[in-house]
């Protein structure tokens, strides 16, 4: 499992928390079998991203996985993004996720 979660300074002060979770297909299945959780996030001082086309506030971790891009969580101070990352994280480690190194 890697998880990799960083976050980006933009343009027009907007900061981007950026996940991206890979599984082996091994990984994967055992997730799936074991009752996929869901990963949630703030959506105080998200922004709706047009491009990604996403508009909810919570995914499925296989969902995370599958995505051929990272996912991209706009925030308006990094403070709301640094938030939105250390509740990322926390959550992906109660799910046995750790960080890549």
């Amino acid at each position: 499992m890697g998880l990799r979660l960083t976050i980006d300074s933009g343009s027009d002060n907007v900061f981007a928390v950026v996940l991206n979770l890979t599984l082996t297909r091994r990984e994967s299945t055992d997730l799936f079998l074991s009752g996929d959780s869901m990963v949630s996030w703030p959506e105080e001082g998200l922004h709706w991203l047009p491009q990604s086309g996403l508009e909810r506030t919570a995914m499925f971790v296989s969902d995370l996985a599958a995505r051929s891009e990272d996912l991209r969580l706009a925030y308006d101070t990094r403070a709301r993004a640094e938030r939105a990352a250390a509740l990322l994280r926390i959550q992906m480690e109660q799910l046995g996720i750790g960080m890549e190194e």
